[in-house]
């Protein structure tokens, strides 16, 4: 009912300062004008009258006009933008310059995006900003013709079928490596020692091998000459598995996701995962693709395939690392990503196999607002960026830390990443 409302409200040709400019016109035209024959007063209403019937009838013929042009283009190529920075699409419209004090103006229904129009010979170009990441097989824009007085507007709904992928923003972490201290490697006992390790192996005795290796216990025993030799060097396998929960406020998590592996921060071998997702991602092309569609993650998705996928990713606890990507605003997430923590970790380990990267877009200290402050202010859209109080901060820091595990605090804006020193970013002062 909402949605048919709303259509037929975009349809209806006058707006409320029109309204009330014709209200006005027609009680001087017909109250004063007509009946008391005040002349002045009845050449003011009916020309006040005259000039809305006409601004109706030229706004909804342009308006169809303009809906019939549309509706016939077709969609231009795939888009592979990066939310936070403004691009230009191809899309224009004329600027009606043929009609006279009649303009035209779009926003976007979906994806979220700021539109800014720019005019260049005759026409309006299309350059947006996109705010949240996601995949999308459609832009659904809002068309609004107006008149420039302001007295009529129609305004409908233009569907371009067009694919478009929008990769979260990096921010200002492009040149920092997010998870560079848990990134997995090989480790040497000694830097002097040998690398093919103790001689712990034993074979028989060939001509040539050093006398000062053969085990003359065992030839004591059997009468065969033995000799030791070095054990090979095997490496376990470390490979680094890293997901993203998505929920309110997931963009920074999203952005330091796609930097860690676009800096090669999670290491040679790497898995990642993201809420939304059936499958998963072992390259930087099907790592855009997962965290492009974990936007699309319902509510009872958000921190429920973190459990599946460290099953399946690591089928051992001490098998390579698993680090997650979370956002900085408390949610139904957390309980979820606790307890696949919890049944990730054995009793007797002391710290947990699962590390986390709590990310926000700058940290308030100032007091929360109060409850009429809230519903004056305009709420953000769900997933919308913006600082993050620091009693919910330490409410996520707080959770994830009591499962023994290891927390890192990434500000996108900033650039920064506080490591084991968050405390002391919680506690400060504010400036």
């Amino acid at each position: 009912m909402r949605a048919v409302g709303r259509r037929a409200l975009d349809l209806f040709p006058f707006t409320s300062l029109g309204l009330l400019v014709l209200g006005g016109c027609a009680l001087a035209l017909f109250t004063y004008g007509v009946r008391r024959i005040d002349l002045v007063l009845l050449v003011m209403g009916s020309v006040g009258l005259a000039l809305g019937a006409l601004a109706c009838l030229v706004v909804c013929a342009t308006a169809a006009g303009v809906w019939l042009s549309l509706r016939k283009r077709s969609g231009g190529e795939p888009l592979r933008l990066e939310c936070g920075y403004p691009t230009r699409t191809g899309f224009s419209v004329s600027n009606l310059w043929f009609v006279p004090f009649v303009k035209v103006r779009w926003t976007w229904v979906s994806p979220e995006a700021k539109v800014t129009l720019v005019p260049l010979r005759r026409r309006l170009h299309e350059e947006i900003t996109p705010a949240r990441r996601g995949l999308y097989e459609a832009i659904v824009r809002r068309v609004e013709v107006s008149d420039a007085f302001g007295l009529t507007r129609v305004a409908f709904e233009a569907t371009e079928r067009r694919a478009m992928r929008l990769a979260p923003s990096v921010g200002m972490l492009k040149q920092m490596h997010v998870v560079r201290s848990i990134s997995g490697g090989d480790n040497v006992s000694h830097p002097a020692g040998p690398p093919e390790g103790e001689r712990a192996d034993m074979r028989h005795y060939s001509p040539g091998d050093p006398i000062k290796f053969v085990l003359w216990k065992v030839y004591a025993r059997t009468r065969q000459l033995v000799v030791r030799t070095p054990e090979r060097a095997i490496s376990p396998v470390r490979q680094t598995v890293a997901y993203l929960v998505a929920g309110g406020g997931d963009e920074p998590a999203a952005g330091a996701a796609r930097v860690a592996v676009d800096s090669g921060a999670l290491g040679s071998e790497w898995v990642l995962g993201a809420d939304g997702n059936d499958a998963y991602a072992k390259s930087n092309a099907q790592a855009m693709e997962v965290l492009a569609k974990s936007a699309h993650a319902s509510p009872e998705q958000q921190g429920a395939g973190l459990a599946k996928f460290l099953s399946a990713a690591t089928p051992g606890a001490s098998v390579g690392r698993a680090v997650v990507f979370v956002p900085a605003t408390p949610g139904p997430w957390l309980d979820k990503v606790l307890a696949a923590v919890r049944a990730r970790s054995s009793p007797n380990q002391a710290v947990s196999p699962v590390e986390f990267v709590v990310c926000a877009d700058g940290i308030s200290r100032k007091p929360k607002p109060t409850l009429l402050a809230r519903l004056m202010l305009a709420p953000e859209r769900d997933g919308a960026a913006g600082p993050v109080h620091t009693a919910d901060l330490a409410k996520v820091v707080g959770a994830l830390s009591a499962a023994r595990s290891r927390v890192l605090i990434v500000d996108r804006v900033a650039g920064r990443v506080y490591a084991d020193g968050y405390q002391r970013v919680l506690e400060a002062p504010a400036s």
